[in-house]
């Protein structure tokens, strides 16, 4: 923090750690057995890309150290995606939704540690419900709280809807579970996901 910042009581933001992420880990098993959500196999993690030598340098990193630890576990499979809006992603497949939950977290602390943390976005977890259609889990890098997405699925129309009533309910249900974001407003939605 700068001499500025000191005076103007300006406060730099202090990235939150991955390690609320485990917190998913220990409540899948509450989704599966009081909310009928089953794991998709698979999980992502989306951040902005940095273009310098170092960042491009430390996403090669990662990329080959996934690659290892797929060689190792031939249920992990993962690839990397660029979207249309620029930012990268890393989505990983794996039955073992344990094993998900902690590449994603090794990822993350990759980044973190190299000083790129402010570029983590969110990880998100998709779960089919027990009508075949799938919701998400989403955690967001910066606040360090899960919420819910639950897109409104109809044919009929190609308006993209949420179901809040069930957002709402998901998230009560798992409050004691998870770290859930309080503010509503920063439930942000993600769409086109390319998976």
């Amino acid at each position: 923090m700068g001499i500025l910042d000191s005076l103007f009581g300006r406060q730099k933001p202090v990235p939150v750690g991955p390690e609320r992420l485990f917190a998913m880990s220990t409540a899948q098993i509450t989704l599966e057995a009081d909310q009928g959500l089953t794991p998709a196999g698979t999980a992502a993690m989306c951040f902005k890309g940095v273009a310098s030598g170092p960042f491009t340098q430390i996403q090669n990193d990662l990329e080959q150290m996934l690659q290892v630890a797929a060689k190792n576990d031939d249920t992990l499979h993962y690839r990397p995606f660029k979207d249309d809006l620029g930012y990268s992603w890393l989505i990983f497949e794996s039955s073992d939704f344990q094993g998900l939950v902690t590449t994603i977290h090794v990822a993350s602390r990759t980044l973190l540690d190299q000083g790129y943390g402010s570029q983590l976005l969110f990880a998100i977890f998709p779960f089919t419900t027990t009508n075949n259609t799938t919701m998400y889990w989403i955690y967001n890098y910066k606040r360090g709280f899960f919420f819910p997405f639950v897109p409104q699925v109809n044919s009929h129309d190609k308006l993209r809807r949420r179901n809040n009533p069930e957002e709402l309910r998901l998230a009560a249900a798992m409050d004691k579970e998870l770290p859930i974001e309080q503010e509503i407003e920063r439930w942000y939605p993600v769409w086109d996901l390319p998976f």
